[in-house]
């Protein structure tokens, strides 16, 4: 994608080598300064953290999206073979699974020490050195919060879990760069922190209030373009929105989704031809409030799911998904698969197909995951009424319902929702996406697998231990 080339240009200046870039030594320091003296140069260290994470096979371009939460919950298989199999039946001991562990933890925490070291350089200077300096802070405290919020969500207990020795002891939040040891933070302690990276960004983010259009193309024109591959200002309101889910606290959630949904900027697909426009393996150009620009991801999806060699299945529970409340024809259905390979295609492109006669995507979109998406905030927002004003639960939920050509709930038999209408809803809208998962957690549901029967309120269902070598290494 000969548009969003400047993005991967940043990779081999900043991660060419990581142990070079983590390496604190006064080389590495002088040319951190002369890196970091520059606009250009603040841009280049963002852009290479986008990139990471967005090509890292042990973040978002494979692991923490459509693998091994997908497989946690059921809606894919995997060979025997891999090391996943063996996180997929919660054998935590077993070295296999012990390595998956390790990988997600080491990778994660190696990209909020990417975040920190820039924060270092960047946070001290003043908010008109630079034009868009407030942006540069703005996103990096952003890149932290969100960081640290998926490593809780993988290691640490749900706040509904009862083990006050676990919630205790949850992550360490790290906002230093060095040779310091930062201690594990409680549960609690860790979303204050979040809360508070992400308010902190909410603020220096105004200017998107402007940059980000409810028209959008893929056209890259610099730093302020293409806001929707950034954490911009609506996807830092819409990570204090799940943020606060994630706590219970819905009244706060509430309000931080009804902000994001209110800006007008992410309007919900209600037409067929903005259904025709969907292009499957890249952002929603339309509902997207934040993804990641990808073609290792998209790749990745191809190889695993797709290609004949592929290990990753799709389970045959998924259609039975979609008949659940069901009330008209799901153009989620309809797009997202292809029954007739049982090929889950929502995040498949052409691309990389093999036989395809134009083995190209459109280029009018961004290929990569979409890591936020607007019907998340309807759902909160429903969520949030269920008891309060059950009207307005069944208003916001159908706005989602009725976008997917579905018939409103408001116009069923019962004429009102409830808390499992919305968890089915949510069971389809983020399918292959990475994100349910954590609902189920969230809400201790019990699952049912091939192989297994695990309960909900079991916290090692849910809870990928942190590795003992990371035990053996830290020191407090």
């Amino acid at each position: 994608m000969k548009k969003y080339s400047y993005i991967l240009l940043a990779l081999p200046l900043l991660l060419g080598s990581c142990e070079a870039y983590l390496d604190v030594n006064p080389k590495s320091e002088v040319t951190d300064k002369e890196l970091f003296s520059t606009a250009e140069g603040c841009e280049d260290a963002i852009y290479g953290i986008y990139t990471e994470m967005g090509t890292n096979k042990n973040l978002f371009a494979y692991a923490l999206t459509f693998a091994y939460p997908e497989l946690m919950t059921g809606n894919f298989t995997i060979s025997q073979s891999d090391n996943l199999a063996y996180v997929v039946q919660r054998l935590w001991e077993h070295e296999n699974a012990i390595t998956v562990a390790e990988n997600l933890w080491i990778n994660g925490y190696k990209a909020i020490g990417y975040v920190n070291k820039a924060l270092m350089h960047v946070l001290p200077k003043s908010d008109d050195e630079f034009r868009h300096i407030r942006l540069y802070k703005g996103e990096l405290l952003a890149l932290r919060a969100y960081l640290h919020f998926e490593m809780a969500r993988i290691f640490a207990v749900p706040f509904a879990s009862g083990d006050a020795a676990a919630k205790a002891k949850a992550i360490p939040y790290v906002t230093t760069y060095g040779i310091e040891v930062t201690p594990y933070s409680s549960l609690d302690k860790v979303f204050e922190l979040i809360v508070a990276d992400l308010t902190e960004a909410e603020k220096y983010l105004a200017a998107d209030e402007e940059l980000v259009t409810a028209t959008r193309n893929n056209a890259s024109d610099g730093f302020t373009s293409c806001r929707i591959t950034h954490l911009n200002l609506y996807a830092v309101q819409a990570l204090l929105a799940r943020a606060y889910w994630t706590m219970g606290k819905l009244d706060l959630a509430e309000d931080y989704a009804e902000k994001v949904i209110d800006s007008g900027k992410f309007p919900l697909m209600t037409t067929a031809e903005a259904w025709n426009a969907v292009e499957t393996g890249t952002l929603n150009m339309q509902e997207t409030v934040f993804g990641l620009y990808s073609t290792q991801y998209t790749y990745n999806f191809y190889r695993n799911h797709i290609y004949q060699g592929g290990t990753l299945a799709l389970s045959s529970q998924y259609s039975e998904i979609y008949s659940t409340d069901l009330a008209g024809t799901d153009k989620r259905y309809s797009t997202w698969f292809d029954t007739g390979n049982s090929w889950c295609i929502k995040h498949y492109n052409k691309m990389y197909a093999q036989g395809e006669s134009n083995p190209t995507y459109s280029g009018k979109s961004i290929p990569g995951p979409s890591l936020i998406r607007i019907p998340e905030m309807y759902y909160i927002v429903a969520e949030a009424n269920l008891t309060k004003d059950p009207d307005k639960a069944t208003e916001y939920l159908d706005y989602v319902v009725k976008s997917r050509d579905l018939t409103p709930f408001a116009e069923r038999e019962t004429g009102k929702i409830t808390e499992n209408n919305i968890i089915n809803e949510r069971r389809k809208e983020f399918f292959a996406d990475g994100e349910d998962f954590f609902n189920m957690k969230r809400l201790q549901l019990d699952i049912a697998i091939p192989g297994g029967n695990f309960a909900g309120t079991d916290d090692a269902t849910y809870t990928m231990p942190i590795p003992q070598s990371v035990e053996d290494n830290y020191r407090q």
